[in-house]
């Protein structure tokens, strides 16, 4: 990896250029916040001391829509340009110090029929959205890695018997997709334990039910791998080669680094991975100067947060050869 300087002194002419766009953002961005609130607060003071509720109300609401667009038009996207134009700067340099062969495409992501492919999810997606897709060749592993928004649409009615729709979240996180280098007969899933350490041995059964098709539960030897995950497979004798003494204990440790919730397949002669991640992954903030340099610190930390993945699942040392 390259050192940070070198890439902070590569971008800083055009970090200098981004500042001030950020500047002007800032600027309108409390200008129009202003020119929503103050008026709002006005309307409400005088509903309430007219007595006029019902209309103020009515009022408050269509202002709301009115500011909000204003502000979208005059500040939003300005504000959505700067975060464009940092991200379109910063992170490719940023991303080939880490690894020449890895690049990135905000824009791009990994395709709702990829996610639903790794089978880590039963719920097909209604509503899709994926970006900043790292892709390449990191070490000697290919891989592709992006941020996933998935939600299921649903409909329910009220007490009036109307029917309403509203969306739940499948998986809103991070998917890593990287090569295994070995061609896998078999499909297997990792998930996390949740019914035998809720319902103890009743949850053995309803673990049974909670694999994909075809697949068999399986009992592991390491008790700490079977207390944290559930292993489901195709193949039994090639999942318990893939799932080496040495593999557990790294899924283990990977465990403790992301959180229960990971998510973890082993087919396509790929190794596929979710993690739940609920905050901005890759994205500068507006309210941080452009030229601070522990932001882009900061942003190189969480891209190698999931990169060190490949080292942490030792998938760079290649124990077999493809057949």
């Amino acid at each position: 990896m390259r050192n940070i300087s070198h890439i902070i002194n590569q971008v800083l002419p055009k970090l200098q250029q981004l500042e001030q766009d950020r500047l002007i953002y800032r600027a309108r961005h409390r200008t129009y916040l202003i020119i929503g609130i103050i008026p709002l607060v006005v309307l409400i003071l005088g509903g309430f001391l007219s007595g006029r509720i019902f209309i103020t109300f009515f009022i408050a609401i269509l202002w709301l829509i009115v500011s909000g667009i204003l502000y979208h038009l005059k500040a939003g996207k300005l504000g959505n340009a700067y975060r464009d134009s940092y991200k379109a700067s910063v992170l490719p340099p940023l991303i080939q110090a880490v690894d020449p062969n890895l690049k990135y495409d905000a824009k791009l992501g990994i395709s709702s029929p990829s996610f639903v492919n790794t089978e880590l999810f039963t719920t097909r997606p209604d509503r899709y959205h994926t970006e900043d897709l790292v892709h390449g060749t990191y070490g000697k592993t290919h891989l592709q890695l992006a941020e996933i928004d998935a939600e299921d649409k649903r409909t329910r009615r009220d007490s009036d018997g109307n029917e309403e729709t509203y969306y739940v979240t499948i998986f809103n996180g991070i998917l890593l997709i990287a090569d295994f280098h070995k061609h896998f007969h078999g499909r297997t899933f990792i998930f996390p334990d949740k019914a035998e350490k809720s319902f103890g041995n009743l949850g053995r059964f309803f673990q049974k039910m909670g694999g994909r098709s075809g697949t068999n539960l399986l009992r592991m030897d390491d008790v700490e791998f079977e207390k944290a995950f559930a292993a489901y497979s195709t193949d039994e004798v090639e999942a318990r080669y893939i799932l080496s003494t040495s593999m557990m204990q790294r899924l283990l440790d990977m465990r403790k680094r992301f959180g229960k919730d990971v998510r973890v397949a082993f087919k396509d002669s790929c190794l596929m991975l979710a993690v739940p991640h609920h905050e901005p992954f890759l994205e500068p903030s507006k309210k941080i100067p452009a030229t601070d340099t522990k932001q882009i610190q900061d942003l190189l930390f969480h891209l190698s947060y999931f990169l060190d993945t490949i080292e942490e699942l030792d998938l760079n040392t290649r124990i077999w050869t493809k057949d």
